[in-house]
This record gives C-alpha cells, structure tokens and sequence, in this order.
C-alpha cells in the first residue's frame, strides 16, 4: 500500500460504518481494511475517541452550510434540512452527531448556527442555550425516519412549529 494518511484512515472507517455500522469501527477493523497493523494507525489517529472525532467533522464537513447574509431561518432550516439528509444517508451516524462540534467542519458549522441566531436577534446567552436545543429538535424531527417511517411532510412541519416558536421568542424580548 502506498503511504498511509490521516485522510484515508478516516475514508476506511466511514467505509467500514457504512457497511457494518459504527459498532464495527475499531482500529483493528480500519486497519484490515487497510492492510496495516494497528499500531501503523496510531501516526495519524491517537486513539478511537480521535478516530470518531475525525469521522464526525467530516461528516459535518458534507453538510450545506449558509452563503454569508443568508436570512437567519433559512440558513438555520438549510442547516437542519441537510443534516436530515445527511442522518438518513447514514443512519449509522446518529451518535457521531451528537459528539461535540471539533475540527474545522464543526467549528464552522458552529460558526454558521451561531451567526444565525445572532442575526436574528437573539443574545449571546440564548444563542447558547438554543444552539443545542436546535440540535436536539433536529434529531428529534428526524428520529421517526431512522427507525422506517419516511415522512418529509412531518419534519417540514416540525420546522414550522420550530420557526414558529423561535418568531415568538424573539417578539417576547
């Protein structure tokens, strides 16, 4: 095999999930999948934990983020929309999701949540707090679909309801 990289150890994991799920994803596992010995991994992944982390942000980095001045729904709707497209791809992926937002894709899909609920008017402490509902609203919306219940309709409505509830927030303020 040609020189090993940090970017083809995380291409044969994602493989690997993308075939047998995540449970299947250890480093012995890549490293079949690779040809090499485990230990060769540890050069570009310091353990599992990193090797999760590094799937993560790349699959943050396959999401649609908002053009720059977007308006704030449209970018935070786009944002819950391709990630609903992303979840469906890989159901696997859920819990990869739910890890924190590290890496330069996640760091900029941070940034892009965050930028939207600034320009819509929300303060910095409830930019806070509603960044990680939001996440958890998303999943939620997108939890029936994962388990066989296709429904685009549903989780369109549930982004209204969401739309909804964040209009009314800020009119309280």
């Amino acid at each position: 095999m040609a020189r090993l990289d940090r970017e083809q150890v995380v291409s044969a994991a994602i493989a690997l999930a993308d075939e047998a799920g995540l449970d299947a994803v250890s480093l012995r596992g890549v490293a079949d999948r690779l040809g090499v010995t485990p230990m060769a991994l540890y050069r570009h992944v310091a353990s599992k934990d990193d090797l999760l982390d590094e799937m993560a942000d790349r699959l943050y980095g396959e999401l649609d983020l908002p053009a720059a001045g977007e308006p704030w729904w449209d970018a935070l709707a786009g944002i819950a929309r391709s990630t609903r497209e992303a979840l469906l791809a890989r159901p696997w992926s859920v819990p990869l999701f739910a890890r924190p937002l590290a890496g330069p894709h996640g760091r900029a899909l941070d940034e892009a949540l965050r930028d939207a609920l600034v320009s819509a008017g929300f303060s910095a402490r409830d930019t806070a707090e509603l960044h990680d509902q939001l996440s958890g609203m998303t999943f939620a919306l997108v939890a029936p679909e994962l388990v066989g219940m296709p429904n685009r309709a549903a989780f369109e409505r549930g982004l209204e309801l969401l739309h909804d509830g964040l209009e009314a927030r800020l009119r309280r303020r």
